[in-house]
């Protein structure tokens, strides 16, 4: 019921409206409204193809944000994944240099709300426009009760012949 009434909310699902209000029921029941939460963590990115020549998962420190966002809401969100590079060695020799992933808007990603707290996202398909490359992706991920947010985005870059994985961690 709440996800049928989440998706009548147009404001929800759009990547560009922070701070959405939601009117109050029939029931006088309070409004609450949405914002945007900053999760601190890692990202850890391979190219499972290519696992037997990398040094192992490239490393990146960044915060990842989720916008038109309520922790205890089910309905659907903005993900942002700030820009990174896949620097191994074994790909810079391969390409002749790194693969330069540019920030990555995934919007109407479902964010279903546990009834103990935190919730699960998912996204099965997404198509975005990441610094040169059109990326095509899926995103799955879950956020605990405590605020511990993991995702895993499985993608490809442009017209790459092979997928690359990159899994998000909070530093919590």
């Amino acid at each position: 019921m709440a996800l049928c009434l989440m998706l009548c909310v147009a404001g929800l699902q759009s990547c560009t409206q922070d701070n959405v209000h939601m009117p109050a029921d029939g029931n006088g029941q309070e409004a609450w409204e949405t914002y945007t939460a900053t999760f601190p963590g890692q990202l850890s990115t391979t190219v499972p193809l290519m696992e037997g020549h990398l040094q192992g998962p490239v490393q990146t420190d960044m915060a990842v944000q989720v916008s038109a966002f309520h922790s205890s809401h089910s309905g659907y969100v903005c993900v942002h994944i700030p820009s990174f590079s896949i620097n191994d060695p074994f790909v810079v020799g391969l390409l002749g240099k790194a693969i330069e992933i540019g920030a990555m808007k995934i919007g109407d990603v479902e964010y279903a709300a546990f009834p103990s707290g935190g919730g699960y996202f998912r996204k099965d398909a997404f198509e975005v426009q990441a610094g040169e490359y059109n990326v095509r992706g899926a995103l799955y991920g879950e956020l605990s009760a405590s605020g511990h947010l993991t995702l895993t985005l499985s993608y490809r870059p442009g017209a790459m012949p092979f997928e690359v994985v990159s899994t998000f961690d909070t530093n919590q």
